[in-house]
C-alpha cells in the first residue's frame, strides 16, 4: 500500500456502483492482482441533477488524496457529471510527480484510453440509414458539457450529412443521461405528427428505455411505429420493453490497456512527455427496438431467476441498512458505534476489512482537519480488530497494521463528513471478485451521520462541562467558589473520618481601604494577588475556594501539610507584591483548623473553626500596628 514496499496506484472515480463503474472496477481489481499493484479507489458521490452542500465535502477528497506518494493514477474524468469536480481533479493532478492515465475520456492533457466515439456510433447510424433505410431521425443528448454524447451527437450529425440527410435545430432534445427525461422527448419529437421521426437515437441506454416507456404510454410500437436505440449496452434494463439496438464499449479493454500503459512506465523509468492515446472501437449490439433482435425464452427465464436473486439480496442489504440505520442513530460514543458495525446485524459477508480512521489524536479526535489521523475502529478479514486507536500520518492511509505484505490490496477510501464538518475517512476491502454496491455509499452515510450526531454530544458535554464549571468557579480567581468547594468535599468527606485534616482559612486585609484608594479595579486587583499566591502554594491533593469578597478558604486532607502551605502561601504573596508593583500592599491573615476528623466533624463546622482562628490572628495584627 502507501506505505509499503509493493507500488501503489491511485484511482479516482465517483459513484461506484454503475454499470461502467462495476465493469471497471472488477477489472481493474484482477489487473492490479496480475501485475502485482496495491489500488486505491478515491470515491466520491456527485450528481449533475442533485447539487447540494453535501457535495461542497465531497470535492474536498482532491485535497486529501496524498497524490505526491502514489506511483501512478487512473482517472476517469467523464464519471464526474459536474464541471467543478472535473476542474478540482485536473489542478489535483498538477501535483502529481507519476504517470497519469485518463479512461473512458479522449483528455488532451494526458495520456488516455477511451472508446473512439467517431468509430464506436458510426455503424449504429450508419445501420439505421443504409440497413433499414431511414431518413428522418432524431437525437436525444446528454446534459450540457457532457463531452461523449456531445461526440456522440457530433458524429451523428456527420454521418447524417454524409448521406445527404439534414439534422434541424428541433431534431435534437437535451436530456440527462437518465430515464426520467422521456417526458421531454416524447414532447420534443412527437407533438407534431407531420414531423414524427422514424427513429430516435439517445446518447445513452436510460435515456433510451425512458423514451421507449412514454412511447408505450401513447400508444406507439417500437421498433413498428418508431425505431430507438442507446449506447453502453446495460444489462436488464426492463423486460416491459424491447431489448436495445446498442453500443457495446470494452471497458475490460480499457482497464487492461491503461493498467499495461501505467505498468511500463512505472517499470521503465517514467519521465513527462507527450500525450500517448489508446483509443478502443465498441461493438453494435442488435437488439429488437430496431427490428434485428430477438429475445429467446430461455432470456426471459434467466432473467426471471436472476430479478428474483437480486430481489432476495435487496431484501436482505435493505434489512442490514435499516438495522444499521436503527443501531449507529442510536450511538453516544465511538465504543457504541465500533459495536454497531462489528455486529451481526449489520454484517456484509462481501467485506474483507473495514477501517474507520478520524482525524486528530485519541485525545482531540475529529478536530479540524490536519496532518495526523487516528485508526479507531477495524476490521480484517471478517474478524473484529478492537479499537487500536493508533496515530498515524494521514498521507499514509492505514496505519502498518493494515499492510498485507504477500498479496495486493484493492482498498476503497471515502470521507465522512456532514454539513460543513469533514469528521475522517473509511477504507474498505472487499472479499476477491468483489466490488461496491449501493450499500458502499449508504453504509458511509450512515456512517457519517453516526460521527455527527456523537461530535454534537461532544460539543453538547463541552459546554455543558463549560456551564458547569463556571457554576462552580470564581471567575476573578479562577479559584473554586463555596458551592465548588463542597462539591469537591463532599465525596471523599465519609473516607477521611480518622485522618487527620485541615482547613486554612485566609482573609485579605483592608480590602474596604484598597477599594475606597484606588477603586474596585485596584481591589479586584489586590483579591487576584491572593488567589495567585493560593494557587503557587496550594499541595497536590488540596483544594481552594474564595467564598465571599475577601474569604478564601483551603482544603488540605494531609492536615501536618498545612504550617507548611501557610508559610509557602506568605512567601509567595510577599514575591508577587514584589512582582506587581503595586501601589499598595497585599497582606492577609490566616487561621488555621488542624484536627483529627470524627463522624460527628463536618465542613462548615471545620470552616467556622479555621474561621476563629483567622479572625484572632486578624486582632492581632490590628493589635501590634496599634502598638
Amino acid at each position: 500500500m502507501i506505505f509499503s514496499r509493493r507500488k501503489t496506484i491511485g484511482v479516482f472515480i465517483t459513484k461506484t456502483f454503475a454499470v461502467f463503474d462495476n465493469a471497471f472496477l472488477h477489472a481493474l481489481d484482477s489487473e492490479g492482482k496480475r501485475l502485482d499493484y496495491d489500488i486505491v479507489v478515491y470515491a466520491t458521490v456527485g450528481y449533475y441533477l442533485t447539487q447540494s452542500d453535501y457535495d461542497v465535502q465531497e470535492k474536498n477528497i482532491f485535497r486529501f488524496a496524498a497524490i505526491e506518494k502514489l506511483d501512478g493514477i487512473i482517472v476517469v474524468p467523464e464519471s464526474y457529471e459536474r464541471g467543478e469536480f472535473r476542474e478540482l481533479l485536473y489542478g489535483m493532478l498538477r501535483r502529481a510527480r507519476c504517470p497519469v492515465v485518463a479512461v473512458r475520456d479522449d483528455n488532451r492533457m494526458y495520456d488516455c484510453v477511451y472508446t473512439d466515439e467517431r468509430e464506436a456510433i458510426r455503424p449504429l447510424v450508419r445501420h439505421l440509414i443504409e440497413d433499414h433505410g431511414l431518413r428522418r431521425i432524431c437525437f436525444q443528448t446528454g446534459f450540457p458539457g457532457h463531452a461523449e454524447s456531445e461526440a456522440r451527437l457530433e458524429v451523428f450529425r456527420q454521418e447524417m450529412e454524409a448521406h445527404g440527410l439534414s439534422v434541424d435545430e428541433d431534431d435534437v432534445c437535451p436530456g440527462n443521461m437518465w430515464s426520467n427525461c422521456g417526458e421531454a422527448a416524447y414532447a420534443r419529437f412527437f407533438s407534431d405528427p407531420e414531423r414524427r421521426p422514424e427513429a430516435v437515437v439517445c446518447a445513452n441506454d436510460y435515456m433510451a428505455v425512458g423514451l421507449m416507456r412514454e412511447l408505450k404510454k401513447h400508444n406507439l410500437r417500437v421498433p413498428e411505429d418508431v425505431i430507438v436505440t442507446g449506447f453502453d449496452n446495460i444489462p436488464e434494463l426492463g423486460v416491459d420493453v424491447p431489448s436495445l439496438t446498442t453500443v457495446q464499449p470494452d471497458y475490460a479493454g480499457m482497464v487492461t490497456r491503461a493498467m499495461n500503459h501505467l505498468d511500463r512506465q512505472i517499470k521503465g523509468g517514467w519521465r513527462p512527455k507527450g500525450q500517448t492515446r489508446l483509443p478502443l472501437n465498441g461493438r453494435l449490439v442488435l437488439g429488437e427496438s430496431c427490428g434485428c433482435g430477438r429475445r429467446s425464452p430461455e432470456y426471459f427465464r434467466q432473467v426471471s431467476q436472476k430479478t428474483t436473486h437480486l430481489l432476495e439480496l435487496e431484501n436482505d442489504q435493505d434489512a442490514m441498512m435499516n438495522n444499521m440505520s436503527i443501531d449507529l442513530g442510536a450511538c453516544d460514543d465511538l465504543t457504541e458505534l465500533h459495536g454497531v458495525m462489528i455486529s451481526p446485524r449489520c454484517y456484509n459477508p462481501i467485506l474483507r476489512d473495514h477501517y474507520l480512521c478520524l482525524f486528530g489524536t485519541p485525545d482531540a479526535l475529529m478536530e479540524e482537519e490536519g496532518e495526523q489521523a487516528c485508526l479507531v475502529h477495524a476490521i480484517r478479514d471478517g474478524r473484529d480488530c478492537g479499537m487500536p486507536m493508533v496515530t498515524f500520518d494521514r498521507v499514509n492511509l492505514l496505519p502498518p497494521m493494515a499492510e498485507r505484505p504477500d498479496e495486493p490490496q484493492m482498498l476503497y477510501v471515502k470521507l465522512l463528513h456532514q454539513n460543513r464538518h469533514n469528521f475522517g475517512y473509511s477504507v474498505f476491502h472487499y472479499e476477491a471478485g468483489e466490488v461496491p454496491s449501493r450499500t458502499y455509499v449508504q453504509t458511509n452515510a450512515l456512517m457519517s451521520i453516526a460521527l455527527a450526531n456523537i461530535y454534537r454530544r461532544k460539543e453538547l458535554m463541552r459546554l455543558y462541562e463549560e456551564r458547569r464549571l463556571s457554576s462552580i468557579t470564581d471567575l476573578l480567581t479562577g479559584l473554586l467558589n463555596r458551592r465548588g468547594l463542597l462539591e469537591r468535599i463532599e465525596p471523599m468527606w465519609p473516607g477521611l473520618i480518622g485522618r487527620r485534616i485541615a482547613f486554612v482559612c485566609i482573609d485579605m486585609d483592608h480590602l474596604k481601604q484598597i477599594n475606597d484608594t484606588y477603586g474596585h479595579s485596584g481591589g479586584d486587583r489586590a483579591i487576584r494577588l491572593v488567589g495567585q499566591a493560593i494557587r503557587e502554594a496550594l499541595p497536590s491533593g488540596a483544594s481552594a475556594a474564595r467564598i465571599g469578597g475577601d474569604e478564601f478558604v483551603v482544603f488540605i486532607p494531609e492536615g501536618e501539610r498545612a504550617k507548611a502551605m501557610i508559610q509557602d502561601f506568605e512567601d509567595a504573596l510577599t514575591r508577587l507584591n514584589e512582582a506587581e508593583d503595586l501601589a499598595f500592599t497585599v497582606t492577609a491573615s490566616v487561621g488555621l483548623a488542624d484536627k483529627r476528623m470524627n463522624d460527628k466533624d463536618t465542613i462548615e463546622k471545620c470552616i467556622q473553626i479555621g474561621d476563629k482562628a483567622m479572625y484572632r490572628a486578624k486582632e492581632a495584627h490590628h493589635m501590634n500596628r496599634t502598638n
